[in-house]
């Protein structure tokens, strides 16, 4: 059987105390007080085998580099290395434990790609001659490539994972539970889903479900952030009933002075209307009188100019009939002074009514000018007591405003507060209607799920059943015989309830039965795995540091489960398994198990995973 077992984990940094921790081919077992490392270990080893990212503690500082030992299954002792912070991975063909770091044999990309092998999750499937396997995604039969990261969830539990209330073959993720369950019934039938063809769409059809429930998700936690300080909808439409009644009471008491007030504005505005007429009118009679002023002294100066002519005229006997004292002609020969005779000219008449036509336009002028100043005397009057009227008015206004102005601004604010009611409300009518439609396209996506539940094998699932059983009873858990796993619900079935019903203790227990029990299923039918699992406070308790402290039971779980499932993975168990727990064994291992002892005490046995920052050993390992 191909089978992988992992040797140490090791993190190392050029000014800190190289920190590893080995592990058994059997049990290993690390034990102690909360907040020794053991949880960081479980992420680390997950880090090591694909895990995105490592969480930043403080005793983590200086450590630049983690490295993971494994045993493949030809025998071969590698070595895979990482940065803390992520990225690639360097694999050695030696067993690397300590710095400084050498030039790796091979890099391996951290992203799973069945088309190119070098890549950390190609690289562990090959081991396990399932770098080809295929499993369904979806109702249509799509298939993908099996990834490492598929496998080891199966493998390594973490705390929460351990208690949660999500059945253990299952993330809680709708988009990938298909996958997930394919993965599950790979491991039980030792047969992938390289065989289904997929219907006609199958793939685009599961692609646009997982984006459409992608966005939807990302939009009720831009909804949820918003809501976050906001009552909850009841309270909400309770506050907006109340606040309608507040504004109506309000608006109906100031409803007359706002009628009055309205009425008062629009006086006030035909008033400044006529004012403002008024001197566009003054304004245009000022223009006239301007220009009637210079014509009226025009004419003053023609009928000067026609008086001289005319007075020189008769003195120099230009109006005496006779030759003419222009050209000399005689009277004879002059032709527009015929009809005058010996009494005058035809130049002195014209001068004559020259005269008399000025006048008469002097005088039109005169009575213009009149029209005129009475036009402009008007409107000054007008503007005057349009004016004053507008002050007056103007002056209730102020009156009607400083009455106003309190209830206004308590108006202002009851409005405003009535539209962040009203956002919030509409925000949870958006949450609600973005929750309706993930329900519809999730219901598309449980027949999926129901597709794959239903296709796996009732034979494989009853001896399944059976292996998880056995191993409960093994520890010591009551009616363990009717324990069985249910193909509908994905779920653990004990005590005639599902494991999401129960308290987080028997969750616990029962998600850890189910990892040994899958684990020990597969070595016994010569099937696939990973050959190791990892399982982080299985018996779920809380112990605080102090030499004499001592982890109580969870009161849920039987008194003496403890001795039974450390005695039962040591006497039982085919397959490596490294457990965390605060809880100390009732027993003694046995002689090929390892027990690692964190203490949380400084200078009495091992502190913890790391070395906490400032301690004695701490400090002498940096100066040397």
């Amino acid at each position: 059987m191909s089978r992988l077992r992992l040797l140490h984990i090791t993190l190392w940094g050029p000014t800190v105390p190289l920190s590893t921790v080995e592990f058994g081919a059997g049990l290993t077992l690390v034990r102690g007080p909360s907040d020794t490392g053991k949880s960081f270990m479980v992420e680390a080893i997950d880090f090591m085998l694909g895990g995105k990212s490592l969480k930043e503690i403080p005793e983590r500082n200086g450590y630049s580099t983690v490295l993971l030992g494994i045993e493949l299954p030809t025998g071969e002792i590698v070595t895979l290395a990482r940065s803390a912070t992520g990225g690639a991975f360097s694999l050695y063909r030696s067993d690397v434990r300590s710095g400084p770091i050498p030039v790796p044999d091979e890099r391996l990309a951290a992203k799973h790609s069945p088309k190119n092998a070098t890549n950390l999750s190609m690289f562990l499937l090959k081991q396990l001659d399932l770098e080809s396997a295929l499993i369904r995604k979806n109702a249509q039969g799509a298939t993908v490539s099996l990834s490492f990261r598929d496998l080891i969830r199966l493998c390594i539990i973490d705390e929460t994972k351990m208690q949660s209330d999500v059945a253990p073959a299952i993330t809680g993720q709708y988009t990938t539970k298909t996958k997930e369950i394919s993965t599950f019934k790979l491991l039980l039938e030792a047969e992938d889903d390289s065989s289904i063809v997929p219907a006609q769409g199958g793939r685009e059809g599961a692609r646009a479900t997982g984006a459409k429930i992608e966005v939807i998700d990302q939009l009720l936690s831009d909804i949820e952030a918003k809501l976050v300080d906001a009552p909850d909808e009841i309270q909400l439409r309770d506050q907006l009933v109340r606040l309608d009644g507040a504004i109506a009471d309000h608006t109906s008491t100031v409803e007359g002075l706002l009628a009055e007030r309205s009425g008062l504005a629009e006086q006030v505005r035909h008033l400044q209307e006529t004012v403002q007429g008024a001197r566009t009118e003054l304004s245009e009679v000022g223009a006239l009188q301007s220009r009637f002023e210079l014509l009226g002294r025009q004419y003053d100066s023609d009928l000067e100019r026609l008086a001289t002519i005319r007075e020189a005229g008769v003195l120099l006997g230009f109006f005496t009939p006779g030759k003419c004292q222009f050209c000399g002609a005689e009277l004879a020969d002059q032709h527009y002074n015929h009809a005058h005779g010996v009494d005058g000219t035809a130049f002195e008449e014209s001068v004559d009514a020259e005269i008399a036509k000025t006048r008469a336009l002097r005088a039109d002028l005169a009575v213009t000018v009149a029209e005129l100043l009475r036009r402009g005397g008007e409107a000054q009057t007008s503007r005057l007591s349009a004016a004053a009227h507008a002050a007056a008015l103007s002056l209730r206004l102020r009156e009607l405003d400083e009455q106003l102005s309190p209830g206004h601004a308590t108006l202002r604010e009851q409005i405003a507060i009535k539209s962040d009611l009203e956002r919030s409300l509409a925000l949870y009518t958006q949450a609600d209607e973005l929750a309706r439609l993930k329900a519809g396209i999730i219901d598309d996506t449980q027949t999926d799920v129901a597709v794959v539940s239903g296709g796996l094998n009732l034979t494989a699932l009853r001896e399944f059943s059976a292996e998880l059983a056995t191993r409960l009873e093994a520890w010591g858990y009551p009616d363990a015989a009717s324990v069985r796993y249910d193909r509908a619900e994905q779920d653990i079935l004990a005590d005639d309830q599902y494991r999401s019903a129960h308290g987080k203790g028997v969750r616990a227990v029962l998600h850890a039965a189910f990892t040994v029990a899958l684990a020990q299923y597969c070595f016994d039918r010569d099937i696939a795995h990973p050959g190791f699992i990892v399982l982080d406070s299985p018996l779920v308790t809380y112990r605080p540091p102090g030499r004499n402290s001592q982890a109580r039971l969870d009161q849920s779980l039987p008194a003496g489960i403890v001795a039974d499932f450390y005695r039962d993975i040591q006497a039982s168990f085919d397959g490596q398994v490294i457990v965390m727990e605060n809880l100390d064994p009732t027993e003694p291992l046995g002689p090929d198990a390892v027990d690692v002892v964190f203490t949380k005490e400084i200078g009495a046995g091992r502190y913890g995973f790391l070395p906490p920052k400032g301690s004695a050993e701490s400090t002498l390992q940096s100066e040397e």
